[in-house]
């Protein structure tokens, strides 16, 4: 059994570098519209993400995935810097910022990896929503096939997860779900959404 976690946290891995590389591959082709200030605290919250979570969990077969987030979203960052537009401080970067730092000082007071991680993902939801509603709205905006390849490597790494209790789920889950909705939104374009008339006479 250790062995196909093992196995599945290395696939899973994989998988998300090539979908990471697609991505890039994609801001520099211009495909991708997405604001570089937002993926700039993301860095920064995917640092706290994978330390509370080798904090909670230790070294396991399922943190391979989450620290090949950590590094892709450090280059896509550098990457829009370079070949995207520029981006600005919306009330949603302010607020994931400010909450990071808030979370840091809660960690040293209380020393708790797991509640840190915890109100991380609320952090992380919030700075999630722009995105989500973005291609709720234009799924043109962001690149599918690279979240396509998110979502089948977080699907993956759930097989890599050694405990199934709230520590060791929480974070692989989370990424699964988030990946599985924008992967919806940008494949079915109708998904959710209200047909207009130009729909209409598409069908």
């Amino acid at each position: 059994m250790i062995l196909i976690q093992i196995i599945a946290g290395y696939v899973g891995t994989a998988i998300l570098l090539i979908g990471m590389f697609v991505y890039l591959m994609a801001i520099i082709k211009g495909k991708v519209i997405s604001n570089r200030v937002t993926w700039g605290v993301w860095v920064i919250v995917n640092a706290l993400f994978c330390t509370s979570y080798y904090e909670s969990v230790g070294f396991v077969s399922s943190i391979w995935t989450p620290l090949a987030y950590l590094i892709g979203t450090v280059f896509i960052f550098l990457f829009l810097l370079k070949y995207g537009k520029s981006g600005q401080w919306t009330w949603v970067e302010k607020w994931c910022l400010l909450g990071t730092g808030v979370i840091l000082i809660l960690w040293m007071i209380l020393k708790s990896p797991l509640i840190t991680l915890t109100l991380t993902m609320f952090i992380d939801i919030i700075g999630a929503i722009p995105l989500i509603i973005t291609v709720w709205k234009d799924p043109a905006a962001d690149y599918g096939p690279a979240w396509y390849f998110g979502f089948g490597a977080n699907l993956v790494n759930l097989l890599a997860i050694e405990h199934w209790d709230y520590a060791n789920l929480s974070y692989p889950l989370y990424l699964t779900v988030l990946t599985f909705t924008v992967a919806i939104l940008i494949r079915f374009p109708h998904f959710l959404r209200p047909l207009n008339q130009n729909d209409l006479i598409k069908i």
